[in-house]
């Protein structure tokens, strides 16, 4: 998993349905949820979110994966689909989360 900078936007889920969850973190590799996403956010998906400050979506193909959650608690510990995976992100949007990343993690020099 890559250095993931915290963040606080909407992401459009889309298959035959869309959803949209609230990103907590992203890095070059993906975006942290901050709830999980349905059951039936299955394969593929379409996948749009904006950076902070920045008029142009980041739009690309994404798959969903499960992450455990409340680790170390014996009664809730669980699998969520948290943790979303670009499969084809283009390198604009990759140069762009690159920015932001390096921006708000204080990596700039």
């Amino acid at each position: 998993m890559s250095l993931r900078a915290p963040l606080r936007v909407p992401v459009e889920l889309r298959a035959r349905t869309r959803w949209f969850r609230l990103a907590h973190a992203v890095g070059l590799d993906g975006l942290s949820l901050g709830s999980a996403a349905p059951d039936e956010a299955e394969g593929a998906l379409d996948l749009a979110f904006h950076l902070p400050g920045d008029a142009r979506p980041i739009r690309c193909r994404a798959r969903v994966h499960e992450v455990v959650v409340d680790r170390g608690e014996r009664e809730t510990e669980r699998a969520e689909k948290r943790d979303v995976r670009f499969l084809d992100l283009d390198e604009d949007g990759r140069a762009r989360i690159e920015r932001y990343v390096e921006e708000r993690l204080g990596l700039n020099p």
